[in-house]
Parts: structure tokens; sequence; C-alpha cells
């Protein structure tokens, strides 16, 4: 008879531990949202200030809300000297009008780069319409292309490419423009490291950028400690987090949304927030 209670016991237990753990997946993490700070090229002494950057990918907004306002609050409140948004940004192209109202709560005198992800093609987004919204906010969609950001007597050049499911063309990106010390490149998904074509890692080689920044997987959405049994297609051997490729710093968000599966676990959303000491 004890060992009968010992087990309804142990039972009873693991149920209300996969309940709560349910219930924190569903809806406590999802909702909350954290700032991880880095700093690039901090080997370098500057009498400048630092470059100050702030990712935001992965929002899948679905409809405007008051996490959306307080994830918009937030970045401002970082002063950042660049917002890039690392796709995925829309979830639904009947939402388009929230992701409007978003970009409305941001600083309008920041400048601000966006690039596409799976999810702007698989909504069937207006993405006319789109480049539209951006460029009200003073924000730059970048499809295959590049743009010299200017900060005093330096500056950063900025790559945007184009998502896997799309046409990614670095090439065109770098098509006429001259290399810089300060190199950033913006893709969606880390995988589209590994699909460089050869021509394309040749003027990798030639262009020598320092840092991508990236997002896609979401950590997983559900990650122990670290392992991810789950991330969305195109997402190669990347979780989260930094990668060194070569020269090449790899940067992979956790993000802000979610996707598919309700439910985040282990992979808390995130604000990237970046120093760069320019060269």
């Amino acid at each position: 008879m004890r060992k009968i209670k010992q087990k309804l016991y142990i039972a009873l237990f693991i149920i209300t531990a996969l309940v709560l753990l349910a219930i924190y997946g569903y809806r406590i993490e999802p909702n909350l949202f954290v700032v991880t700070r880095h700093q690039l090229n901090p080997e370098i002494v500057s009498n400048h200030a630092s470059l100050k950057i702030v990712q935001v990918s992965d929002l899948h907004l679905k409809k405007f809300s008051d996490r959306a306002q307080k994830i918009a609050e937030q970045v401002n409140q970082l002063q950042p000297d660049i917002v890039v948004f690392t796709g995925d940004s829309i979830d639904r192209a009947e939402q388009i009008g929230g992701y409007d109202r978003f970009l409305s709560l941001l600083d309008r005198q920041t400048a601000k780069y966006a690039i596409l992800g799976n999810w702007e093609y698989k909504s069937r987004a207006d993405l006319a319409l789109l480049k539209q919204i951006y460029t009200t906010y003073n924000c730059q969609l970048l499809v295959n292309e590049s743009v010299l950001y200017k900060q005093g007597d330096r500056n950063l050049l900025i790559t945007g490419i184009d998502d896997l499911v799309s046409n990614p063309d670095l090439i065109k990106s770098l098509q006429n423009i001259n290399p810089n010390p300060n190199h950033l490149l913006l893709a969606h998904s880390p995988a589209n490291l590994d699909d460089f074509s050869k021509d394309e890692l040749q003027k990798l080689a030639e262009y020598k950028p320092q840092y991508m920044l990236t997002g896609h997987t979401h950590g997983g959405q559900i990650s122990f400690f670290g392992f991810a049994p789950i991330r969305p297609p195109r997402s190669g051997d990347y979780v989260s987090g930094w990668y060194q490729i070569n020269s090449l710093s790899l940067y992979v968000s956790r993000g802000l949304g979610i996707s598919v599966l309700p439910m985040r676990i282990g992979a808390v959303p995130e604000i990237g927030y970046f120093e760069w000491f320019l060269k």
C-alpha cells in the first residue's frame, strides 16, 4: 500500500510540474523580454563614442498590444543611433497596420534599417506598402542592398541580404560599393552564411565584414539548457548567441515573438543592444 501511495505522489508531482511548465511556456515566457548587451571591437581604443545599435528581430506581430508598446518604449530608452529589424516583423498580412503603429512609437529621428524574413513572404504581405511604411518612419528596407551610415568622420557599411525563401544575392548587395573597415551584414536566417556560393565567399573574403546579425531560430522557442530539439527550417546548425565563422562574428538573436507553436521555454525573448567601436 505504501509503495502505491509513493507512486501516486510521484505521478501527481510529475503531472503538476508539467502543468506548471505548460502554463509558464504559454502564458509567461512569451510575454517577457530582456535586453542582451554586447560590445563589438572592444579592443579598439578610441576617443570617439561607440555606435549604439539595437536589433529587433522576429517580432511576429499578430496585432498591436501593450507588449508591443513596451518593446517600443524599451527601444527608445536605450537611445540607439541605429535600429535594425532583421525580419519576420509581421505574422499576418492584414496586421500590417499594427506594425505601422509600432513603428510610429519609435523615435522618428533614429536611423533605421530593415530586411525581410520568411514570414513577410509567407504571409503574402504587401511589400510595396511595407516599404512605404518603413520610409515614413525613417527606415530603409534593404533587399540585397547596402547603405553607408555616417557618424562624424567615421562610417558603417550596412549590407542587407534577402531571405533564403526568396533570392539572396550578396554580390548584388555589394555592387558598386567600396570595402569598408566597419562593415555589418544583416540576414534573417543564420543559414544564409552556409548558403553562399563560391563567388559570394570570395566577395566575403574581399570585403571582410566583421559582424553579421541574424534571427529566425527563436532560440528554438523550447530550449533545455541550450539544446533546442525543434527549430525552423533553414536554421542550419545555429540556435542562438555568438558563433565565430572564420573572421566573421555571427550573432543569432532569440527574437521577440512566437511562431507556429504558441509557447517559449528556456528561450526568453530578447532585444539586442550592441556598442560598436568604429575603426
